[in-house]
């Protein structure tokens, strides 16, 4: 095996390790908060999304509210056929019996 010679570490180079060592740390920090400042943009941008898609969903559920309203206004003038069919079969036969002429 070869001997490997050792060499004499001093202070001052140890410093300017440790002072190399976290100034990588600081530039990879760096680059890690302009990433994070891009994040908070975007998540500012989906928070206005999302409030606006809550107003819209505050718009829209109140419109089907009317809407089902109008339904059940609509549904309790509603007649259905076979009803009308029968009605209007009396009132044929009743004009008939009192010799009645309908506008038809």
């Amino acid at each position: 095996m070869k001997k490997q010679k050792v060499k004499d570490i001093t202070i001052n180079d140890l410093a300017v390790m440790v002072k190399n060592g976290f100034d990588r740390v600081d530039e990879r920090f760096e680059q890690i908060d302009a990433r994070f400042e891009k994040i908070d943009a975007r998540f500012g941008q989906v928070d206005g999304r999302l409030n606006n898609l809550e107003a819209k969903v505050g718009e829209i559920s109140s419109r089907l509210i009317s809407v089902e309203k109008d339904v059940v206004t609509i549904k309790y003038h509603l007649v259905y056929r076979e009803e009308f069919e029968d009605l209007m079969s009396r009132v044929k036969y009743l004009e008939s019996k009192l010799s009645v002429n309908s506008g038809k």
